[in-house]
């Protein structure tokens, strides 16, 4: 050990410090208070043994002193004294002694206490280093190294504080990955937690050595940079990160693609208090999912209103099918050369008392955000077969009844096997049943997550049909490991074949494609006579749109039918 040593009595000081020496240990003698203290300052030891009667400072004052100068770290202090009695006892305990060794003392005596001090040492050395890793796991996320939310809501007040300060410009950014939870539930969360910490490793080195990053639950992420120049400057950040979340992932030989939505607020322009802008970055970042997901959004006035709005029909959309207030509609799908209806495509509306008729656009993305469109899939599914088995539509040849899945229904665990009884409690045959998946959802995964499903639907005599063709980026290589028999083509391609010449060259394509594939190929969203003739033109034969048809009631599709079958019957 390295020891302190002071005594004004240098006869005294010179047999102690032979002593300690002896034993092994190092000493620092001095024969005063306050030299005992500049050597402390300068040097801290590992222990320290005052005579208690010096001259100037005594051993009890120069303790105190110690005391009040190394707040962190408790080093022991002996006491050296002729006469120990109660009242020194307690006046050297109150200044911030351990133990007393009363003069004349042997080197027996010297070793023994000063071993008993080391054991203190140490048992006080150990519940600093456990105090020290608790307080360092409270403030990190073990998944990922990275601060966790505990600590980032601390430091995020201090940094509020420091900036209102100095007047300084800081921003937060709110992270959340797109569509993790898909992830997980395809790949397992072995795979999902070594995406975040990849993701987490790219994150960062985006960052500057200063700016403080954290995970704050799930695939949350927020980050603030204390000291900015400007908002853009974090905009530029943000945008940075997203193009290095667009590099696949390459984990376990699983090729990965994911992206983010991230929303930035400021201090002080969009908030003053460590609430407020956590709230309003997190409203941001909803508004780039709403935005099309993989973008960065800055937080402004009109997100509130949008942000309430988001909020409630989240809250309504929890008893919406409770409160019977689903309801389904139905948009004809027809042979455009010969006009004469082939299926009907399935659309969930949603008629909320307060709020009316909520748009799919608004109601679905929450659904799936929230992981309620399992439940509100399935309940389409069992009562659009329920209805199509009222109407006989196994009477009409070839005639479909098309329904939208989303990704999570098809992940389910016995989804194949869940539609087999549905179709069984309904005894709607299995090929008057059409699937739409869009392309996105293909697209996101790997082709084997979804292939064994698809092809036992599509062994069962379940048309497979992929929805939004062309806005997915598909490859052939894709397309020909699925049991699919229907293209549809993105009405954003079809609505603008009059006027945009590149769009008609595309739907011209597609439908080429679809025809070399030996599939069925429909045109989404016609709404006028120029782009039916020109759909017709280039031997495209399936459509539904406005033009058409808009998405009819159950009963009022009931009477469409009826008038259907007499226009059969009679011809």
């Amino acid at each position: 050990m390295k020891i302190l040593l002071a005594d004004d009595s240098k006869t005294n000081l010179a047999f102690t410090t032979n002593c300690l020496i002896k034993l092994g240990h190092e000493v620092i003698p001095v024969t005063s208070g306050l030299q005992a203290l500049e050597a402390f300052k300068q040097t801290p030891p590992d222990l320290v043994i005052l005579d208690v009667v010096m001259e100037g400072v005594n051993g009890f004052e120069t303790a105190k002193k110690i005391r009040e100068v190394n707040t962190k770290n408790w080093i022991p202090i002996i006491f050296l004294s002729a006469n120990v009695d109660d009242e020194s006892i307690k006046e050297g305990i109150d200044a911030g002694g351990d133990d007393y060794i009363t003069k004349p003392f042997s080197e027996t005596t010297l070793a023994s206490k000063i071993k008993a001090m080391q054991r203190i040492a140490d048992m006080r050395q150990e519940l600093i280093d456990t105090s020290n890793q608790l307080e360092r796991l409270s403030s990190i996320d073990t998944l990922t190294g990275l601060y966790n939310r505990f600590q980032f809501e601390r430091s995020l007040a201090q940094v509020i504080a420091a900036s209102e300060r100095h007047n300084r410009l800081m921003g937060l950014m709110f992270i959340d990955l797109d569509n993790f939870k898909l992830i997980n539930d395809t790949f397992g969360h072995h795979m999902g937690d070594l995406l975040l910490i990849e993701v987490a490793t790219r994150l960062k080195n985006c960052l500057r050595t200063e700016d403080f990053i954290a995970r704050i639950g799930g695939d949350e992420f927020t980050v603030f940079f204390s000291d900015v120049e400007s908002a853009e400057n974090i905009g530029q950040v943000a945008q940075k990160m997203l193009d290095m979340l667009s590099i696949d992932f390459y984990l376990e030989k699983h090729n990965i693609r994911i992206g983010a939505s991230i929303g930035i607020a400021c201090f002080p322009s969009h908030g003053t208090t460590k609430e407020n802008l956590l709230k309003h970055a997190d409203m941001a970042m909803y508004h780039a999912k709403a935005m099309g997901r993989n973008n960065y959004q800055y937080f402004n006035e009109e997100l509130n209103d949008k942000y309430r709005q988001h909020i409630n029909i989240e809250y309504a959309l929890k008893f919406a099918l409770e409160r019977n207030e689903m309801s389904l509609t139905y948009q004809p799908i027809y042979d455009i050369t010969r006009h004469i209806i082939v299926g009907l495509e399935v659309l969930a509306c949603w008629d909320h008392q307060k709020y009316g008729l909520v748009s799919p656009s608004i109601f679905i993305p929450i659904a799936e955000e929230t992981g309620m469109i399992t439940t509100i899939g399935n309940w389409v599914l069992r009562n659009a077969c329920e209805q199509a088995k009222k109407w006989n539509l196994d009477q009409y040849e070839n005639f479909k009844i098309a329904i939208n899945l989303s990704s999570h229904q098809l992940l389910q665990k016995d989804f194949f096997e869940m539609v087999v009884d549905i179709l069984n409690y309904t005894q709607l045959a299995p090929h008057s049943l059409e699937l739409e998946l869009t392309e996105t959802i293909i697209m996101g995964h790997r082709t084997d997550v979804f292939k064994n499903v698809i092809n036992k639907l599509h062994n069962f005599g379940i048309s497979i049909a992929i929805d939004d063709f062309g806005t997915g980026y598909s490859s052939l290589t894709r397309l020909k490991h699925l049991s699919i028999d229907t293209l549809k083509i993105d009405q954003s391609f079809v609505q603008d074949v009059m006027t945009d010449p590149n769009s008609a060259i595309i739907v011209n394509c597609l439908i080429a494609l679809g025809k070399n594939l030996g599939l069925k190929v429909i045109a989404e969203g016609i709404e006028t006579e120029e782009q039916l003739n020109f759909l017709k033109s280039i031997d495209c034969l399936y459509g539904q749109g406005y033009l058409f048809s808009k998405p009819i009631n159950a009963e009022n599709m009931d009477v469409f039918l009826k008038k259907l079958m007499l226009t059969k019957e009679n011809d």
